[in-house]
């Protein structure tokens, strides 16, 4: 239920900040803003990801930083080099579906 409505806030929100903005106020022509960065769907999931024990985990460095989720007795971490270059990772925590976001 709380993730359900997480959800759905999480969804409602991004819309809602994008229905306040008014384009007709603005100090640079329109024609001078370019877009940036990858193109839609430019930056792939991952999806299905392998894990290794911590002990095992030789590529990562002493001081890195992860993204760390703990549910029903499952931890896992996600390092935050890997989540730059893809942005979200498609994982199951047994039967539960979990997307994690970057």
């Amino acid at each position: 239920m709380r993730i359900s409505a997480l959800l759905l806030i999480l969804m409602l929100f991004p819309l809602a900040a994008v229905a306040e903005w008014d384009f007709s106020k603005h100090s640079i022509p329109l024609d001078e803003i370019k877009g940036g960065g990858p193109p839609r769907d430019g930056i792939p999931a991952l999806t299905n990801p392998k894990y290794v024990p911590a002990a095992k985990a030789d590529f990562m460095r002493e001081e890195e930083q992860v993204l760390g989720v703990n549910l029903g007795g499952v931890a896992r971490a996600y390092p935050t080099r890997i989540l730059s270059w893809h942005e979200l990772v498609n994982d199951r925590f047994g039967e539960l579906p979990v997307l994690v976001s970057w």
